[in-house]
């Protein structure tokens, strides 16, 4: 063996010896310099933290917010549908176009007026038709209001037409006016356009009936009643018949009279129908109830936010009333904890 290895084996052995030669206990005066320091306090955790927010704190600072928090929504919520109820509140259109044998319809709505509110389809040449319309037009004030009536009474008449009716009234900064013109309905465009220009319009309505196959069938009905009084003319003038048949002709003329009478009124009627066109047409004047928006938007922000509260008030009702049990049990098991925790601590303090 190398003389290097035996001296390397040796000095090994010297230090192991010496090592195990050391005190393994710390002296006196350090153990007592260390105990001067005391015992490390543990870093506090979550769980350490929970205990110390009693539930009586919790409540005192999360009721507040959760209704804060409720009435900041119901705010909210009440402005964002009171500034859109003006969208919601926009004027419909039902618009309805003849076809054949019958009509057709199509509805829009919008605040501002639709080109197409400014013009009727024109009646069908050679056709008998009932021609009826309703317009609603707001005009600016209740001035206005007084001077627009007149003005669509006088464009009835300059047309050719009539006012069949007239009821306007007033009360305060409000007014309405309700007519019902009779216009030729060669003519019906050209008023029915001028009508629309006496304000803003915010309604219509179109109807176009045809009338072309009562027209034929009133007409074939007086012929063959014609007819029929012309045969029993005919037949009465022999004076060859029996009394009983005389009797029953004679009755049997008396009813086509009657009859004709009445279907030719009828017939009257249809083509007094079928040559003048029924405009209704309603002027509102609204000054009062537009001074009186911004107010107005104010308590349907308040009616909404009310509205909303209410429905949260139910739904949380309604939860309580699910969750009761729960809570119940929760309660209990808490107040079972707290008693069982003071009876250890009682039956430990005595122990000791």
């Amino acid at each position: 063996m190398p003389a290097t290895d035996v001296d390397f084996e040796r000095e090994f052995e010297e230090l192991v010896r010496d090592l195990r030669a050391l005190p393994t206990t710390a002296p006196d005066h350090v153990r007592d310099h260390v105990r001067s320091f005391g015992e490390p306090v543990p870093a506090r955790t979550l769980r350490d933290l929970l205990p110390a927010l009693s539930w009586r704190r919790s409540l005192l600072v999360l009721a507040p917010v959760c209704v804060l928090g409720l009435v900041s929504a119901a705010v909210i919520h009440g402005v964002l549908n009171s500034g859109g109820s003006d969208n919601r509140a926009a004027t419909q259109l039902t618009y309805a176009t003849p076809g054949e044998g019958g009509s057709t319809s199509d509805s829009g709505a919008g605040l501002a007026p639709h080109p197409a509110w400014t013009s009727v389809p024109a009646p069908t040449p050679g056709r008998f038709q009932d021609y009826q319309a309703s317009l609603t037009v707001r005009v600016k004030d209740v001035d206005t209001l007084h001077d627009r009536t007149a003005e669509a009474t006088q464009l009835a008449h300059s047309y050719g037409g009539f006012v069949a009716s007239v009821d306007e009234s007033t009360s305060g900064g409000d007014g309405r006016s309700d007519l019902v013109l009779r216009i030729p309905v060669a003519r019906v465009q050209d008023a029915y356009f001028r009508l629309s220009k006496l304000g803003t319009v915010t309604e219509q309505h179109l109807s176009i009936r045809d009338l072309d196959q009562v027209v034929q069938s009133q007409r074939r009905r007086i012929v063959q009643l014609k007819l029929s009084l012309a045969r029993i003319a005919e037949a009465l003038k022999s004076s060859s018949l029996p009394a009983d048949v005389r009797l029953r002709l004679e009755l049997q003329r008396d009813a086509a009279k009657q009859e004709l009478a009445r279907v030719t009124g009828s017939a009257k009627a249809t083509l007094r129908e079928a040559s003048l066109s029924r405009i209704s047409l309603t002027l509102t004047a609204q000054q009062a109830a537009a001074k009186k928006g911004g107010m107005g938007r104010i308590e349907r922000a308040a009616r909404d936010a009310g509205s909303f509260l209410a429905g949260a008030g139910a739904v949380l009702l309604f939860l309580l009333i699910v969750l009761s049990p729960l809570i119940v049990l929760a309660v209990a098991a808490l107040w079972g904890t707290r008693a069982h925790r003071r009876r250890e601590e009682r039956r430990l303090l005595s122990a000791a």
